[in-house]
């Protein structure tokens, strides 16, 4: 069994999981309500997702962005164009119930679906809220084969491949240099002097620690939902590590097997992610939170958007010591890799200051997400959310949105590939031209809200949806190239 090594803890944060009220509650055919909150005595700590503490200026140098010139028009406003669009085919395979199957009682199912949208943090240094809108509820695993998208009807091709713009300036985000002092951090269940797990309630306490900065990027633990797991030495770890001369961030993880969890099997315990632009007001990628804007160009209008061209490469594995027969297969974990940007109303005025994640203030709208890879069972929604499949920059996607939350769209991979080209303006465009009137162009899923040109994109992530297993996931590229008319 592969064994983390935990490292120093800078910061710590006593943490309970109570069930408390989130931003807003998301329930879908498999998906329960995410209600965790926790509790800070440290008043310079307000991110309960990594307890983070980026606060200031970093160390070194702080942008990597080197202006090129090329040239050609902006795609920011985006084609709308609606091409040789068709409905998706058949459906009649519409599986999933809009009923909830979870249970948004508290008190029999507190912890929560599958989420990216994990909740984030809370600026509130009392009360640092850890729940979130789950944003995928992981499917339905007692169907079986639950991805059953790819015979609902042929491929719709939406003739919104949007090239990179030919003129402008280009600046490029790589991953040097690393900003961190310190390499490595680790959260595990603290242990008393008699090496029993401390509780509170029904969850364990955990400390929590710094995010780690790197080139234009930070990378946070984000174990949001750990009180979904049952397992009493759960682990995982954020590196960064600069040894070889390349920057590398990775994440080592040992959530348990399926079986190890507090509830639903489809629970997510985590999302360990990459942070480019602005999540929350506590995490930020760039030196400060006001400086964040001019090294990433986030949050910025959704009318007003750069071209963002994503390079990506990246290593996992997971490992063997968590396994389960599936299908007649052996499966060691579940796990996905997926990218996602958060959309905010801001008055059309995108300023950092004003953005607000959780409560009953948060002014997040919307989610898109695009799963490079996935597991064998898990997927963003009951398989009857399904909307259409597409080809998007030569490359096929299957599409899911839920009635159960309207400000959420996924993009799945068809064809999985640990190294590509994203143009992450294609997704968006996709999204404003098709997903609030999916029922009338495919006949099948739920519309979503429409996607504002007012909302400001406030990021860009990618990170890994952990239900269960023990492996790691290596960025061994990860840059954005924004081009600005």
């Amino acid at each position: 069994m592969q064994k983390l090594i935990p490292l120093a803890i800078a910061a710590t944060i006593l943490v309970g999981c109570d069930s408390e009220g989130i931003h807003r509650n998301n329930t879908s055919a498999n998906e329960s309500v995410s209600d965790v909150t926790a509790s800070s005595d440290n008043a310079t700590e307000d991110s309960a997702t990594a307890g983070n503490t980026d606060g200031g200026t970093t160390n070194g140098t702080t942008q990597n962005d080197q202006p090129d010139t090329t040239t050609g028009s902006d795609s920011s406003t985006g084609s709308t164009s609606d091409g040789s669009t068709t409905d998706a085919g058949n459906t009649s395979n519409e599986n999933g119930s809009n009923g909830n199957s979870g249970s948004s009682d508290n008190s029999t199912n507190p912890f929560g679906g599958s989420g990216s949208s994990d909740g984030g943090n809370s600026n509130d240094d009392s009360i640092n809220q850890l729940g979130g809108s789950g944003s995928a509820d992981g499917g339905n695993p007692d169907e079986g084969t639950v991805d059953d998208s790819g015979d609902n009807g042929g491929t719709t091709d939406a003739s919104l491949n949007l090239n990179a713009p030919t003129t402008g300036t280009t600046y490029v985000s790589t991953m040097s240099p690393n900003r961190s002092e310190q390499n490595q951090y680790c959260i595990t269940p603290s242990r008393d002097e008699n090496d029993q797990v401390v509780m509170n309630g029904n969850c364990p306490v955990v400390q929590f620690h710094p995010n780690l900065k790197f080139g234009d990027f930070l990378l946070a633990t984000n174990a949001w939902n750990f009180c979904a797991s049952s397992l009493t030495d759960w682990q995982q770890c954020i590196s960064v590590d600069d040894s070889s001369g390349d920057v590398v961030p990775r994440w080592d993880y040992d959530w348990g097997n399926e079986t190890d969890v507090r509830g639903a099997v489809w629970l997510v315990k985590s999302y360990p992610e990459i942070i480019y632009g602005v999540k929350s007001p506590g995490e930020y990628s760039g030196p400060s939170l006001e400086e964040t804007p001019a090294a990433t160009g986030l949050p910025v209008r959704v009318d007003e958007l750069p071209f963002y061209k994503i390079d990506y490469a990246f290593s996992s594995e997971e490992y063997p010591t968590r396994s389960k027969e599936f299908n007649g297969q052996t499966l060691n974990g579940e796990r996905n890799v997926a990218v996602e940007s958060f959309f905010h109303e801001l008055g059309g005025n995108c300023d950092v200051n004003t953005l607000i994640r959780n409560g009953n203030e948060s002014n997040q709208r919307f989610e898109i997400m695009l799963w490079l890879d996935k597991g064998a069972e898990r997927l963003p929604a009951a398989p009857g959310d399904y909307v259409t499949s597409t080809t998007l920059d030569g490359k096929g996607y299957d599409i899911y949105t839920k009635p159960s939350d309207v400000e959420y769209i996924a993009f799945v991979a068809q064809n999985p590939s640990t190294s590509g080209e994203i143009n992450w303006n294609t997704f968006i465009e996709w999204t404003r031209t098709y997903s609030h009137r999916v029922n009338e162009v495919f006949g099948r899923g739920s519309n979503t809200v429409q996607l504002q040109d007012s909302w400001c994109m406030a990021n860009i992530l990618v990170g890994t949806e952990i239900w269960w297993g023990n492996g790691y996931f290596q960025a061994d590229n990860w840059t954005i190239h924004r081009t600005v008319q």
